[in-house]
């Protein structure tokens, strides 16, 4: 599995959750997700997204560090894991094409992250599933700046759809590009994705406490004000242009998966 990640950028495994827990999850996520006010500023149309609500819910923090999620992702990641980002998504009716992109190109990060998108209803071309190009993730590509979003016009020829049921997960490469076609039905997609992070790198744009999911490849939940990956003097060096960009009101645009 390994091998087929770092071949193509992304692997896809069936029935990773039961229809049990997805129902759970489901149910906690709309609970997470009640307390929200405003739109995100990723929302387009009747594509909206809900997104850090781990922050709101224990529920949801035990389900992303539980160890079933743990054992799998550290054959990746490495022993020690936290979480940058998470989000549910949901494509209603009607929702438009999210184009082509890379979520560094979002992030602006200059490492990998691993996205790991969970079908929380049955997936297809129709409803706005999930496309990807095998094989994109071995780096950042030129892309374009609409508004609050970022599109590849290069060739996708290649592009698989990915058809899935609930509770089938696929982790990808934050490099690999993806992207969603119209939701042609009357029913609305939906994802929740939880984006991974080894503990020896870092994401200058996202707020403190940083949430730790792992530990020598166990399940360690706990909020660190800091990151030991904060003080290594190459992440440092990595992100000096920070400071610039901030200066001149260019901020990261935070990470999107549709």
């Amino acid at each position: 599995m390994q091998a087929e990640f770092k071949k193509n950028g992304y692997v896809f495994i069936k029935s990773f959750f039961s229809q049990t827990e997805i129902d759970a999850l489901v149910a906690d996520i709309k609970e997470a997700s009640a307390t929200k006010t405003g739109d995100d500023v990723l929302d387009k149309g009747n594509l909206k997204f809900h997104a850090l609500i781990m922050h709101r819910s224990e529920k949801l923090r035990t389900f992303i560090s539980q160890p079933k999620i743990v054992q799998f992702l550290k054959q990746f990641t490495g022993p020690d894991i936290w979480v940058r980002w998470d989000q549910a998504v949901e494509k209603k009716p009607g929702a438009g094409t999210f184009p082509w992109h890379q979520d560094n190109q979002y992030s602006q990060l200059k490492d990998q992250h691993f996205q790991f998108w969970i079908s929380l209803t049955t997936m297809t071309a129709d409803n706005g599933g999930l496309w990807v190009v095998p094989g994109s993730h071995k780096g950042m590509l030129k892309y374009e700046v609409d508004d609050n979003h970022v599109s590849y016009k290069g060739d996708v020829s290649n592009a698989e759809f990915i058809s899935a049921e609930a509770g089938d997960v696929v982790l990808f490469s934050s490099f690999l590009l993806h992207s969603t076609t119209p939701n042609i039905t009357q029913d609305s997609r939906w994802a929740y994705v939880i984006e991974y992070m080894r503990m020896d790198k870092m994401d200058p744009y996202i707020d403190s406490p940083h949430l730790v999911i792992a530990k020598n490849g166990q399940t360690h939940l706990e909020y660190l004000n800091r990151l030991p990956s904060q003080d290594y003097w190459m992440n440092r060096i990595k992100y000096f242009h920070l400071k610039q960009k901030i200066k001149s009101g260019l901020k990261g645009i935070k990470n999107a998966v549709f």
